[in-house]
């Protein structure tokens, strides 16, 4: 009897092995299985021409210092208050469908410079870093303009690219402000609230966390991983900011809006927020995305925004 006992107990204890087995190697390959191909893609799809926008661009070639070549559009306006970098997202359309937002800015007396981030259409590049290579895209271009354009110098970025000028500003303080559309509070935290969006248990999505740091730090370093928009906020140097997202993004969940927020208030940052509801991951309504200006909530923001830190 006792051993037949002690026999249940071992075909117990392997079951058990093998069961927590199979869950952390789930638990590890999650993250790669999401988002593994997506990383070694090269991003390509329309572009678009500023002149159909009105829009008169100079084309230049920025260099990172990791030696990428990317595409980079500049528009100067006569007496302008600042001039705005204007950056997309992880698989956002090309930088060219913002010709919009760079018009309707033009026309309020802002330069625009719109970089083609890495790994996107006629950029170089071969992997989309989850904004932690793109930080030095937005510095490469800072570092142009700081040569070609004395103005004062504003990061705007939607999705991803909210995230990475949150980061670079907290990187870089001649970066004067941050606007930043749809921003996720790190990577982590984006793809840990998507697993719970989509209904799985929150203690299995918290647990998830620290294996999907485990592989971004591994594909990228882990010195450039521990950096993260929520971490960045306590380097900004006096930078104001405008956070804007949408109740029911289904991409970058609200979650994330409310961590920026909280932690920007925390260490009173000065902190404008604009808040629209419904399923809006650009924030301007679709209708109106090539010419936002019609968007009268959305520019409205924007630009009192801009207006208050740049007279």
């Amino acid at each position: 009897m006792l051993r037949e006992k002690g026999k249940i107990k071992i075909i117990f204890y392997k079951i058990l092995i093998i069961g927590l087995s199979f869950f952390l190697a789930f638990l590890l390959f999650t993250p790669h299985l999401v988002i593994g191909n997506i990383l070694d893609t090269k991003i390509t799809g329309v572009e678009y021409k500023a002149s159909d926008f009105n829009l008169k661009t100079k084309k230049v070639r920025l260099q990172t210092k990791d030696n990428l070549t990317l595409s980079a559009w500049h528009s100067k306006v006569d007496n302008p208050k600042a001039t705005i970098i204007i950056i997309s997202g992880i698989l956002n359309p090309s930088i060219t469908a913002f010709f919009g937002h760079a018009k309707m800015l033009n026309d309020n007396d802002y330069n625009t410079f719109l970089i083609e981030m890495r790994a996107r259409h006629s950029s170089e590049g071969e992997t989309i870093g989850l904004g932690y290579l793109e930080i030095e895209d937005v510095l490469a271009g800072v570092r142009y303009l700081d040569n070609e354009d004395s103005n004062p110098i504003v990061v705007m970025g939607t999705s991803m690219g909210g995230a990475v000028a949150i980061m670079a500003a907290g990187l870089d303080d001649r970066i004067k402000a941050v606007i930043s559309l749809s921003a996720f509070s790190s990577w982590e935290d984006v793809f840990v609230d998507n697993m719970y969006q989509q209904g799985l248990p929150k203690s299995l999505c918290q647990i998830q966390k620290p294996f999907v740091r485990l592989h971004s730090g591994i594909k990228f370093g882990f010195n450039k991983t521990k950096y993260s928009p929520l971490r960045a906020l306590e380097d900004f140097n006096n930078q104001p900011l405008l956070l804007m997202h949408s109740t029911n993004d289904l991409e970058v969940p609200f979650s994330s809006f409310q961590r920026l927020k909280t932690r920007a208030v925390q260490l009173n940052i000065k902190t404008t927020t604009f808040i629209r509801e419904g399923s809006h991951h650009f924030i301007t309504y679709e209708e109106h995305f090539n010419d936002p200006l019609k968007d009268n909530e959305f520019s409205a923001a924007l630009l009192e925004f801009l207006n208050k830190q740049f007279q």
